[in-house]
């Protein structure tokens, strides 16, 4: 196991970074403007997104507009 001065921890005790480098790079969030099934991610865009790139400047978060699919979320490490 690795000490926890190698390793820095989010609120709800998951592991976050190794020795300084963040695991998460990049965000890519995939949503249609019009879709029932997109109905959820929409409202997190508008409420939770913007606070959750405030928090980590070093995570780069991409929207895309994509008509007529289902959303998914993309994490890129």
């Amino acid at each position: 196991p690795q000490s926890p001065t190698h390793t820095l921890f989010d609120p709800e005790g998951g592991v976050m970074a190794m020795r300084g480098v963040w695991q998460l790079q990049k965000l890519v969030v995939n949503y249609c403007d019009w879709g029932g099934s997109s109905r959820g991610i929409r409202a997190f865009m508008e409420s939770h997104l913007p606070a959750l790139k405030e928090k980590n400047p070093q995570l780069e978060v991409v929207t895309q507009l994509v008509r007529g699919q289902h959303p998914n979320l993309k994490g890129i490490y």
